[in-house]
């Protein structure tokens, strides 16, 4: 049965699929649901909803947090306003776009003036890299555009750090005690120029540096801004914040609210590095379920 999910051949597995027609009344069997969900209706806030309807206690950040980390234009301008850097970026809309009134000149100019290439061009809600471009130049700027309004209405235009580090660092929240905790960062060595799907899921040669190669100062601002921003964004229980640092410069770059879990997955990794198993990774997070 594992072999046909890590091939995704269960799609197709009409032997062992079970029929579940009253969605609610099943999840209530449950003590505790662990949504190990990635991307659109896992991390949106949409899973957790469908939880606090059927009132059954889950793993994870609350509907509100989540929806909130999964809005990137949203979530960067919270942490903006905690005097935390972002990467300076443009917001479009797809009815923005389409309207008789935009001017493709224009707003190319805007473009020039505000940010310079290269420049990544995304979805505003998406995981895993899916709808990213990264354009070189003016001439391919409109395609990838297009290309990430397949994925989502609203996309963001930002400008590309190059010589970057990409860094994580792994909040856990232990409900019980009344304790956040932030782990020791760690890099991400990408086997592509960026971090695209590719690079995160298929090519083996990205690989994981904990800690990651960055001063001490440095780990401890980004240990401190993945606390400031995980109760600015109203997460709960558990958040992976992602970071760029560039010339000592410290940039927020995202949130994932139910981050790879796996034992070879850089959030257990981290808190591992700590001192803190796996197994009490878990009896943290289970401990703390709300409903």
């Amino acid at each position: 049965m594992y072999g046909n999910i890590t091939s995704n051949k269960w799609l197709h597995d009409e032997e062992n699929k079970i029929l579940v027609s009253d969605v609610l009344s099943e999840l209530r069997k449950y003590d505790v649901v662990f949504p190990v969900l990635h991307g659109k209706y896992g991390e949106d806030g949409a899973i957790a909803g469908l939880l606090e309807l059927a009132r059954v206690k889950y793993v994870g950040c609350k509907m509100l947090g989540s929806s909130i980390a999964m809005d990137k234009i949203l979530s960067k301008e919270l942490v903006k306003s905690k005097d935390i850097s972002i990467v300076p970026y443009i917001a479009l809309s797809n009815k923005e776009y389409n309207a008789d009134s935009f001017d493709k000149v224009e707003f190319m100019q805007i473009i020039n003036n505000k940010l310079s290439y290269p420049l990544i061009v995304k979805p505003n809600k998406e995981g895993s890299s899916y709808g990213v471009t990264k354009v070189d130049d003016e001439s391919k700027i409109i395609e990838a555009i297009e290309f990430a309004f397949k994925y989502d209405s609203d996309i963001l235009i930002e400008k590309y750090i190059s010589d970057k580090k990409e860094i994580e660092c792994a909040v856990i929240e232990d409900a019980k005690n009344n304790n956040i905790y932030a782990s020791t960062p760690g890099e991400i060595v990408s086997a592509n120029e960026f971090y695209d799907f590719n690079a995160k899921y298929e090519n083996q040669k990205s690989t994981v540096k904990i800690p990651a190669s960055i001063d001490e100062k440095t780990t401890e601002k980004i240990r401190e801004y993945a606390k400031e921003i995980f109760k600015a964004l109203k997460l709960n229980s558990i958040a992976r914040v992602d970071f760029f640092v560039a010339d000592k410069e410290i940039y927020f770059n995202e949130v994932n609210t139910m981050p790879g879990f796996t034992n070879i997955s850089m959030y257990p990794m981290m808190l591992m590095h700590d001192n803190i198993p796996y197994s009490q990774i878990l009896d943290i997070l289970i401990n703390s379920a709300k409903e």
